[in-house]
């Protein structure tokens, strides 16, 4: 009886009770396998939830209302309809983990043009009547002078600007998306957006960000610069960035279309036999002065954009022309001459060769 008890107690250590413990090691495998999906299936959800909760989109119908009363799901909906949001899941979500479902302003509202859910919200909640303002940019301004122009209205500190353009920041990088820009495909990787913020009178809503004052200017310059114009620069043989850097250092040399194009001819002419542009302009971008009259020292400055040291075309843009001289930079005007000055009444002169041009100096500018 002893001898069976035992042989039965071996057999059931040796056959039962191993399959309970592998059955309980093959349920913590499971277990684990199931932790582990749910933890990379809520890793997906969150990426997927920020990426919808933070991607701008364009938007056409940029008018919007909430009435009274009206709750988030009803606002969802609307938003929805009117091709604001594409998600009425997220937009709703967000809201209730914000704690704000209940805080959306009832009012007309006047929307950007591109605008991600994220931001959509803070407008909801603020509630604010969208005062406009106005920004005028010169032609020929630099982005420093558009960013400096920006801090003095009080709107944005210079640096804001300087970020998103790529100017003054280590190796011309910048923060703001240019993806959806396809005039910027033959640009540089290293080139700033010096040149592309188009010149002209903008307004803006009182909540606009430097990334809705950065791509306003881009949205123009694209409209600006027409297929027809694409074509005939492409026809050239000639990038829009080569034209955009040579049309900025036309609009700082010259003021009438008819010397634009002349001045056009004589760079482009001098550009295609090496001859260096020798543009005062140029040097001017380096050392930040406005004055026409450039010292010794300036001539020597050892950098690219000094176009009386180097016989290419500077980096990049050094202003942000206006749409003369881009058509300029396109079409120049043929001509016999080499040489050009501007006096102090701006005026031009013209000189066929190096002696005319000095005759012209003595004459003009002494």
């Amino acid at each position: 009886m002893t001898f069976l008890l035992r042989y039965l107690y071996n057999y059931y250590m040796q056959v039962y009770k191993p399959e309970k413990r592998q059955a309980k090691r093959s349920g913590r495998k499971i277990f684990g396998v199931f932790v582990i999906l749910v933890i990379f299936a809520g890793f997906i959800m969150s990426i997927w939830f920020l990426f919808i909760l933070l991607n701008p989109i364009s938007i056409e119908h940029t008018q919007f209302t909430i009435s009274q009363g009206q709750s988030v799901n009803v606002i969802s909906q609307n938003l929805f309809e009117d091709g604001i949001i594409k998600n009425k899941f997220v937009f709703e979500t967000y809201t209730y983990l914000k704690g704000i479902e209940s805080k959306l302003k009832a009012g007309e509202y006047n929307l950007p043009n591109v605008i991600n859910i994220k931001r959509l919200t803070e407008i909801l909640v603020a509630g604010e009547i969208p005062q406009e303002w106005e920004l005028t940019v010169i032609e020929g301004w630099t982005v420093k002078d558009i960013a400096w122009r920006l801090e003095n209205m009080g709107k944005f500190q210079t640096k804001e600007l300087f970020e998103a353009t790529g100017v003054n920041q280590p190796n011309n990088k910048f923060n703001f998306d240019i993806s959806s820009y396809d005039f910027f495909s033959d640009k540089p990787a290293m080139a700033n957006l010096e040149g592309y913020m188009f010149p002209d009178t903008y307004r803006f809503f009182a909540y606009a960000t430097i990334d809705d004052i950065v791509r306003k200017m881009l949205n123009n310059f694209d409209k600006k610069l027409t297929l027809q114009l694409r074509q005939d620069i492409q026809a050239q043989g000639k990038t829009i960035f080569d034209i955009i850097t040579m049309a900025s250092i036309i609009e700082r040399e010259v003021m009438t279309d008819n010397d634009r194009a002349i001045v056009s001819g004589i760079f482009w002419k001098r550009f295609e036999a090496g001859v260096p542009l020798q543009a005062d302009s140029t040097i001017n971008y380096i050392t930040g002065k406005k004055t026409p009259a450039l010292s010794a020292e300036d001539l020597k400055i050892n950098s690219f954009y000094n176009t009386y040291l180097y016989g290419d075309l500077p980096p990049g843009p050094i202003s942000n022309p206006g749409l003369a001289s881009i058509k300029a930079a396109i079409y120049p005007a043929a001509s016999d001459y080499w040489y050009f000055l501007t006096d102090s009444q701006s005026n031009v002169h013209y000189g066929r060769d190096f002696e005319e041009h000095k005759a012209n100096k003595e004459k003009y500018l002494n």
